[in-house]
């Protein structure tokens, strides 16, 4: 009689979680494929922005670049091993417990055959605007023009400017529900040691990600630093009035705060970071006044006070006594091993106002280990 009343165990109902991440996988990459490629139909100067006569003139480019690219990856790595003597990180050093590798598989070799074709267009586009002098023909290629603003200056708005965009969006990438379908993919390597092969693998929507937030970067010093130059002048000249006395036109400078020299080391400076991000070198470094706590001590009274505050208040606080303009390999490492970390790349901007940065962290235990 008991088992009559027993109540039978239910049928599984519906698709499984796994099954839904496979079809919205499907339907994401297949909608981007027919976006671009309905894209490149109607716009193919994308992929040829030098108008090169014929298809073995722009092959022989894309050999070029790839070679450029290889040659490149192993540049970075010879002179991090050979000039800087930069040790690898303390997971990586003899002794500690052994991490996880994981191989190319062949979606791997496929995101990173698709994501060349889109290197290749950048890498054209890019040269194609420097050679123009910008969107506005008023970068310079004149070295007598080089000055403290449009390179030093330039070159930290470009970064700082890159990662505003680029953390947020690399934070999005990491929404249970979008997650699966992009990012998951190149978080398979907990421990990235490949360089660029780890670096690009990626899904080809990530990859496009990060070529907007390059050229949002270059841009944004262009119109910013001048456009800086132009208030500051104002406002000593008329006070916070001047500034709009004018018409809006007049207010914001269209272009030319860069040196065209300074956005191609920028672009330089860019692959090598991306490079030794996921590299097993021990590589950082910062900009000590940048967000600094030497400046006015982390238990500063006003700093504590700035503490017990609103939101706004202890975003301050991290702001001033955080040293958020710092790059290391350790915090990108922290982001394959710990997913819900250090979304930023080259600062920490966006993490110590979001609250999701991290310090490195040494090798695990055995034990540990095991465990992971």
């Amino acid at each position: 009689m008991s088992s009559i009343l027993a109540p039978r165990p239910r049928r599984s109902s519906g698709i499984s979680t796994q099954t839904k991440q496979r079809i919205s996988s499907v339907i994401l990459d297949s909608a981007t494929a027919t976006f671009v490629l309905h894209y490149l139909y109607h716009n193919p100067s994308y992929l040829n922005p030098w108008n090169l006569p014929n298809a073995q003139l722009w092959l022989f480019g894309f050999i070029c670049i790839r070679l450029g690219v290889t040659f490149y990856d192993h540049l970075v790595i010879l002179l991090i091993e050979k000039c800087f003597n930069s040790k690898v990180l303390p997971t990586r050093e003899e002794g500690a417990p052994p991490v996880r590798y994981v191989t190319l598989d062949k979606r791997s070799y496929i995101y990173l055959f698709l994501n060349s074709f889109n290197e290749y267009a950048f890498v054209m586009r890019l040269t194609h605007y420097c050679w123009q002098g910008g969107y506005q023909s008023l970068l310079s290629w004149k070295l007598t023009e080089l000055t403290f603003s449009n390179t030093i200056i330039a070159l930290g708005i470009m970064f700082i400017s890159m990662d505003i965009l680029y953390a947020p969006l690399h934070h999005i990438l990491h929404l249970p529900s979008f997650y699966p379908l992009v990012h998951k993919h190149h978080h398979r390597q907990h421990f990235p040691t490949r360089g660029y092969l780890d670096a690009g693998n990626e899904h080809p929507l990530e990859h496009m990600i990060g070529v907007v937030c390059t050229w949002f970067a270059v841009c944004t010093a262009e119109i910013l630093l001048p456009t800086f130059v132009l208030w500051l002048s104002r406002i000593k000249e008329y006070g916070f009035t001047g500034l709009w006395e004018d018409n809006l036109d007049t207010v914001m400078i269209q272009g030319g705060g860069v040196h065209a020299l300074t956005v191609v080391l920028f672009i330089q400076f860019h692959a090598a970071l991306a490079c030794l991000n996921h590299s097993p070198y021990n590589v950082k470094f910062s900009l000590p006044f940048v967000g600094s706590g030497s400046l006015f001590g982390t238990e500063n009274t006003t700093n504590l006070w700035l503490n017990d505050l609103t939101f706004i208040g202890r975003w301050t606080r991290r702001l001033v006594t955080g040293q958020w303009f710092q790059y290391s390999v350790g915090h990108h490492e922290m982001h394959h091993r710990k997913f819900n970390y250090n979304y930023g790349q080259y600062c920490m901007l966006y993490d110590k106002f979001m609250g999701t940065y991290i310090e490195y962290e040494g090798p695990k235990s055995a034990a540990d280990s095991k465990r992971r």
